[in-house]
């Protein structure tokens, strides 16, 4: 499907001219709202919606600024301009309430802004991990997250993600992963657990003063400092917090270790403890810091956005591991909260022993589609393209722009010369159009397609996949979406590392899978269609002559059809190493009608 158009911004400072990091964007769009933050450059971009009313654009310590549809129809580009507003410590209010007191009523009312029932959001999470000054690894991933209030805890879901790791460092996080993930940063909401300095109980731990009020969304915000005492030996945190003048909300909170608690650093607890203690793993929380933003929708404070950055010493003698590392992550809800539709199954659920490294490498210019994200800034195209240089990556591709996308999330691709290029980046089985993605044309009457494929791991281009059943070729399907009818002819694994040409047709939901050997995972492919009737052919980089592999006859071949380059990903096991490395290389491709 073709990708929706962007709205582009930068916001800045009226006074100044200078970009306004984390600037909060509202866009309202027929009574929904979809939430986005301006990156610490000021820049965003969000996916435009068929209808629009409004986009508001806020900044604590500026007034704020609303677009009106009739603006935003007539152009794609804005440079926003928020005029700073100074502080003030107003007597009056703080003789009337002081900094506990205010603390006191935020917690009291935290539940009132809470939702009704169970709800979901989508989110965007990129993380970044470096060792001293080298990059390690940038990864990104839109999830589903669903929050249950009764048991305060939350699901996510992973919909579509992508990394870039240096292969020097391959996998050496296999036996355990020093950062918190997504998780962590989801449960942030309120709904989920409450930080120790807005605990009713533990709040006798620190002490509160308030700085001043600053301005948000034609608003005051009462700005709170803390810290943990000094009598009290635990590793509290100091920080702070930003709470609504009129209703206690709590908008933000900031907050780092504070000094005064790091000696009583607990380093590993539980599980993770006796899991390190077992592999050797010295593993030391050196230093973290948070900000946590909400966001308000008909009554309600939400999570909207989450940044971290942590200090890790990790060492593992074993591996000859030496690392100090620094892990960088940020979550930011897109779409703030909508009713639960469907459950997510414990099958699908993102575990705690995933990784976000063992996520396919994919850095295609369109790879998020319509999705919003949080834009990247220079650093971020700069850590990647690092990585590429020293994995001696080709640089990508142009996008695909003369073929249509089915299920967008599932692979990446891109165009160079006469070459296409597609990396599945999440299980593709391919038992119906919901769980599989391919680059397709609509095709009528009668035509033949053939190509010129390469199997190769995407992680290390110089060995062949080893794993699950990794395939990539011609697939020819129903344009009936209730019926799910295809003929699918591949080159890739068939369940062990050896080469397979697999010869698939599916009928009535139905699937017969004919395989053979063949001596490398890199060959022409040939579908013929005529009629009612599809002939499927094979010959090897070294051979002039076809070998037919197979037929297919069928009523929906007598209707307009699907032709598209696939690939197919799937995996018996559900353990953090079974995801795809594989990209399939299209040559040659020729498409002819009979």
């Amino acid at each position: 499907m073709p990708v929706r158009s962007q709205w582009t911004g930068k916001v800045i400072d009226a006074a100044s001219s200078e970009p306004l990091s984390s600037a909060s964007i509202i866009l309202f769009s027929s009574g929904k709202r979809t939430g986005l933050v301006a990156n610490k450059e000021g820049f965003f971009s969000v996916s435009q919606p068929a209808i629009c009313d409004s986009m508001r654009v806020s900044m604590v310590g500026y007034g704020s600024k609303t677009i009106s549809a009739a603006q935003l129809s007539s152009g794609n580009h804005f440079e926003i301009r928020l005029e700073p507003v100074p502080a003030e410590l107003s007597e009056v209010v703080i003789k009337k309430k002081s900094a506990l007191d205010i603390i006191q009523k935020a917690i009291a009312v935290i539940p009132s802004f809470q939702a009704a029932g169970n709800f979901e959001c989508k989110s965007f999470y990129r993380e970044i991990i470096r060792d001293r000054e080298h990059y390690f690894s940038v990864a990104e991933a839109v999830f589903l997250i669903q929050y249950s209030l009764k048991k305060e805890s939350c699901k996510l879901q992973l919909l579509q993600g992508r990394s870039k790791e240096d292969v020097a460092y391959t996998r050496l996080f296999e036996d355990y992963h020093p950062g918190d993930g997504p998780q962590s940063a989801a449960e942030k909401n309120f709904a989920t657990e409450r930080p120790d300095f807005l605990d009713a109980m533990k709040i006798k731990y620190f002490t509160y003063k308030i700085d001043s009020l600053v301005r948000f969304d034609d608003g005051w915000l009462y700005s709170i400092s803390f810290d943990q005492k000094a009598e009290v030996k635990q590793a509290l945190e100091k920080g702070r917090l930003l709470i609504d003048a009129d209703d206690f909300g709590i908008v933000r909170y900031e907050a780092e270790n504070s000094p005064l608690g790091t000696p009583y650093i607990k380093h590993l607890t539980g599980s993770d403890k006796i899991f390190a203690e077992l592999l050797n793993i010295d593993f030391k929380r050196k230093a973290w810091k948070h900000r946590v933003d909400f966001s308000k929708a008909d009554d309600k404070w939400l999570l909207s956005y989450v940044g971290s950055e942590r200090k890790i010493g990790y060492r593992q003698p074993a591996k000859n591991i030496d690392l100090d590392l620094t892990i960088i992550t940020e979550l930011l809800i897109t779409d703030l909260q909508s009713p639960v539709v469907k459950e997510i199954t414990k099958e699908e659920q993102w575990k705690q022993k995933n990784m976000m490294i063992n996520l396919p490498s994919a850095f295609d210019q369109g790879f998020w589609g319509a999705n919003n994200i949080l834009s990247p800034t220079k650093q971020v195209k700069s850590i990647v393209e690092a990585i590429s240089k020293d994995n001696k990556e080709k640089p990508p591709g142009d996008s695909v722009n003369d073929w249509q996308y089915m299920n967008r999330n599932y692979f990446a691709s891109s165009r160079k010369n006469d070459t296409i290029t597609i990396i599945p980046v999440m299980k593709c089985w391919w038992d119906d159009e919901k769980n599989a993605g391919m680059l397709y044309k609509e095709m009528q009457g009668d035509f033949s397609a053939e190509t010129k494929i390469n199997i190769v791991k995407n992680s290390i281009v110089t060995e062949t996949p080893d794993k699950g059943f990794q395939q990539g070729g011609i697939l020819i399907r129903s344009n009936d979406k209730e019926k799910g009818d295809y003929v699918f002819l591949s080159i890739g694994t068939a369940g062990n590392p050896g080469a397979k040409l697999v010869f698939k047709k599916t009928s009535g939901n139905r699937s017969k899978t004919f395989t053979d050997k063949i001596e490398t995972m890199s060959g022409w492919l040939r579908l013929v269609k005529k009629d009612k009737k599809i002939t499927a052919w094979y010959k090897n980089e070294s051979s002039d002559s076809w070998k037919k592999t197979g037929e297919y006859e069928a009523d929906w071949l007598g209707e307009n059809t699907q032709l598209g380059l696939a690939v197919y990903a799937g995996f018996s096991g559900t353990g953090p190493k079974m995801q795809p490395d594989m990209k399939a290389e299209f040559f040659q491709i020729k498409i002819e009608l009979q």
